[in-house]
């Protein structure tokens, strides 16, 4: 059997991680989640008629909660390495970037294609980098807390975790208040129950953390939050940003880069309850063609953040 590699962060130190939605693949018309509704669509309903209940369980109505086979019928769709040349462009100097971890909540492979743009063709290219914490035997196909892809850049390998799925194994991808609340519990099962005493003991001096789990990144590190809206809805990520807040051992921010809008204020200001940081970078109210300018200016200001500068 191969040694399963291990992640570690180093002693005193804050894991730079960066969480990216899928806002930059919406700067070019890329994949939607209005569009992605209407591809699953089974009812008389529409996307826009079910605006009104909270996004998991849009999918959950519309598809008449049949989200796993529906996703499975856009498999082929779904993992595809085609980059808008702008989208290519950004990814890339994100990956140049010196992050310990990548999470996206994302089902597609943009960023894994911007890597290697072969990375979709045939397992035996997605399976070189497949990789699994020591904290299970084997990839898991549901509730990815261990599996991730080791990626190349120029700085050497990053792990990347899909935290809600991906559209590879559709079973895995998390949609439905059913399937939410089965991953919270997960979440309450690693930081809590399997850890009585204290998930993240203090350091031993010289030592670094050993990473069992993409939430180890998301509680101790510091968080670049980038085209990923952080809708109210989002009940996992909500409560895991509560428990990073009140985590006993040293542990880092979450910065969440969006333009101001009307629209967003409560949410803001649940976010800054929650000791997380908005950046909006002197954005605001932006109309669809404004994004590109935006997403230029966080992902170079992030570069400049995680340098140190």
């Amino acid at each position: 059997m191969k040694d399963i590699p291990q992640l570690t962060i180093r002693p005193h130190t804050r894991p730079k991680v960066l969480l990216l939605g899928n806002g930059m693949n919406r700067v070019y018309g890329g994949a939607s989640w209005a569009g992605l509704l209407q591809k699953i669509n089974r009812t008389a309903f529409t996307p826009e008629e079910v605006k009104g209940i909270p996004l998991p369980m849009q999918a959950v109505l519309l598809s008449e909660d049949h989200v796993d086979s529906s996703l499975k019928e856009l498999k082929k769709e779904l993992t595809q390495c085609e980059l808008h040349p702008w989208l290519d462009e950004q990814l890339k100097k994100l990956l140049t970037m010196p992050f310990d971890c990548i999470l996206t909540p994302n089902f597609t492979y943009e960023l894994e294609c911007a890597a290697d743009p072969n990375f979709l063709e045939g397992r035996g290219r997605w399976g070189r980098y497949q990789r699994h914490t020591p904290a299970i035997k084997r990839a898991e196909q549901r509730f990815m807390l261990h599996t991730y892809y080791s990626m190349p850049t120029d700085r050497g390998e990053v792990p990347l975790f899909h935290v809600h799925g991906e559209a590879r194994k559709p079973e895995s991808v998390i949609l439905g208040h059913y399937f939410y609340g089965n991953l919270l519990f997960r979440y309450d099962d690693y930081l809590t129950r399997q850890a009585p005493n204290c998930r993240y003991p203090a350091e031993e001096a010289g030592k670094g953390r050993p990473v069992m789990s993409w939430l180890d990144y998301f509680i101790l590190g510091d968080v670049y939050s980038l085209g990923f809206g952080f809708d109210t809805a989002e009940m996992d990520l909500w409560w895991l940003l509560c428990r990073k807040k009140r985590e006993l051992a040293p542990h880092g921010d979450l910065f969440f880069f969006e333009p101001d809008r009307k629209a967003t204020i409560t949410k803001i200001a649940l976010l800054q309850a929650y000791n997380a940081r908005q950046l909006s970078l002197g954005f605001r109210e932006l109309d669809p063609e404004g994004y590109r300018d935006f997403y230029e200016t966080a992902v170079e200001t992030i570069g400049r953040m995680v340098a140190g500068g």
